[in-house]
């Protein structure tokens, strides 16, 4: 970035890139190439119409990132690939006979970014213009260090929700008190509940990310610690905090599961019903997910830390890259046999009369 004498930023001014250092057929070819080299990876040639918001996207923080910063694309091939993910290959500013390969942010992931500052990307790798080789190059070399880096990043986006959950909790607990009387009975009845209702949404958001990437992180972590890690590992107290962690995801996932039929059920049998009733549905499953989402609270950071001690051998032992969601989690139960069946849900409480609100 350049800054005038005032010291105000400068205006980035992207040069074209000369249509001739690669051409388009290459890029089609290669494209066109990876479905039959990469099984279970797709590939198209898309015109760039919208640079900014592209570059946006991009998850690289060295050439790729640069060459998109400083010169014009006119077209960039997308693979996409299992578990949502996504590279970029475009010609190589400069250089006749190469594409850049790197990486887009994994759909997957959470689209707040902030939890990917301590998360380095991958950085993409340059490959030479015959398909069969590029592919070669992209399966060999950059696949692996993605796939190590959307570990990570899944990691820190679990430690990110699980802050924001102890954050919403926190920042009700410092105002409660406010609506009730020294006994704790609530004075401002609709100034308490709106409370509730903004710490359990706030809440719900991080929630997801654990049910979403909570299953597998945990399935990888059962699979690479040993016997002597539950006994006097660096990591033996938080991995027998972890043994009620799969009762609190698929309970919370129970909730979502229910939500998600109501919400097709109104728009079967009452169509046009959902904006009417959304709100107060969503409003009740924040609510009944509150329980699950304080347990996370001290679960979630003992499943960060696990996976951040045991991160070099769950890299060690990773699989290739299609079905590894699938393994991870034939892993877990092969190793957890004596882990606790979900029990069923509790039967609803009989209406009783006013109780003290929780807190």
């Amino acid at each position: 970035m350049e800054f005038d004498p005032a010291g105000r930023a400068l205006p980035t001014v992207r040069q074209e890139v000369p249509r001739g250092w690669s051409a388009t057929s290459d890029l089609h070819a290669f494209a066109s190439s990876v479905p039959g080299l990469l099984p279970g990876w797709t590939a198209r040639v898309h015109q760039v119409s919208d640079q900014t918001r592209l570059r946006e996207q991009v998850w690289d923080l060295g050439l790729l990132d640069a060459a998109f910063e400083q010169y014009v694309m006119h077209e960039v091939a997308i693979l996409t690939g299992p578990d949502h993910a996504r590279l970029v290959a475009v010609p190589r500013p400069g250089v006749t006979d190469q594409f850049l390969v790197g990486a887009l942010h994994p759909s997957s992931l959470p689209t707040d970014l902030h939890y990917l500052d301590n998360t380095p990307p991958p950085t993409a790798i340059a490959v030479g213009l015959s398909p069969e080789q590029a592919v070669a190059h992209v399966r060999q070399q950059f696949l692996p260090r993605y796939e190590q880096a959307v570990r990570r990043a899944r990691v820190q986006a679990l430690r990110a929700a699980a802050e924001g959950i102890e954050q919403a909790s926190d920042a009700w607990d410092a105002v409660s008190d406010s609506f009730c009387d020294l006994e704790g009975w609530p004075v401002d009845e609709e100034g308490y509940s709106d409370g509730k209702v903004a710490r359990d949404a706030a809440a719900w958001e991080h929630v997801e990310t654990f049910l979403d990437h909570g299953p597998e992180v945990l399935a990888e972590v059962r699979a690479a610690a040993t016997g002597a890690d539950y006994v006097e590992g660096l990591v033996s107290d938080d991995l027998l905090r972890l043994r009620a962690l799969d009762d609190t995801l698929q309970r919370a996932d129970r909730i979502r599961h229910e939500w998600n039929e109501v919400m097709a059920l109104m728009d079967i049998s009452l169509p046009g019903s959902r904006a009417l009733y959304a709100s107060q549905a969503q409003e009740i499953r924040n609510s009944e997910v509150w329980h699950y989402a304080s347990d996370l609270t001290f679960q979630g950071p003992a499943l960060v830390r696990a996976a951040e001690y045991l991160a070099d051998r769950i890299v060690a032992e990773q699989p290739a890259p299609t079905g590894r969601v699938q393994a991870a989690l034939a892993r877990s139960a092969s190793s957890n046999p004596g882990a606790p069946a979900v029990p069923p849900p509790a039967p609803a409480p009989p209406h009783p009369p006013t109780p003290r609100r929780p807190r």
